[in-house]
């Protein structure tokens, strides 16, 4: 096996048992770390790391390198998506005189619908997206962050 199909093992195991840690830890964290993130990390470095020892011991640093880069991009990938309804409702409450807001006001204002189109305004905005009649499309530019997100997270749901 070569180094090159090494590392492609490893990114590859690196998301299917990312998708497996995630079953079965949900979203549980022990803060600032999801059980998820972190048990995959470790699971994936000692695994790869031990055999990059006995069969690429010169590259042992890559390996750490690699196995770090990919904890750090899909921990901050995770939470860029899971954060952003959080913060909107953080910065609400925060610019309300008195920090409250009633719950039944606040779903006229702002759900799912407004959410979405907010979204779909931001990528054709980006030129991430184009939207004809009722359809929206990825533009397929290999460039673009949506288009990126969108690989990564097929090959998550597809493993």
């Amino acid at each position: 096996m070569t180094f090159q199909s090494f590392l492609l093992l490893n990114m590859a195991t690196y998301l299917f048992s990312l998708k497996v840690f995630f079953k079965i830890f949900k979203m549980k964290y022990y803060f600032p770390f999801r059980y998820a993130d972190f048990y995959n990390f470790l699971f994936n470095l000692l695994l790869f790391f031990s055999f990059s020892l006995i069969y690429y011991p010169e590259k042992t640093l890559i390996i750490l390198f690699i196995n770090l880069n990919l904890f750090y991009i899909f921990f901050h990938l995770i939470n860029m998506i899971i954060t952003s309804p959080r913060t909107k409702l953080t910065i609400d409450l925060k610019e309300n005189k008195k920090n409250e807001i009633n719950i039944s006001k606040y779903f006229k204002k702002y759900n799912c619908k407004v959410i979405v189109n907010n979204r779909i305004k931001r990528l054709k905005t980006s030129k991430q997206i184009i939207q004809k009649k009722n359809y929206i499309y990825l533009i397929k530019n290999k460039k673009s962050f949506a288009y990126i997100i969108s690989f990564v997270f097929s090959l998550i749901q597809k493993i």
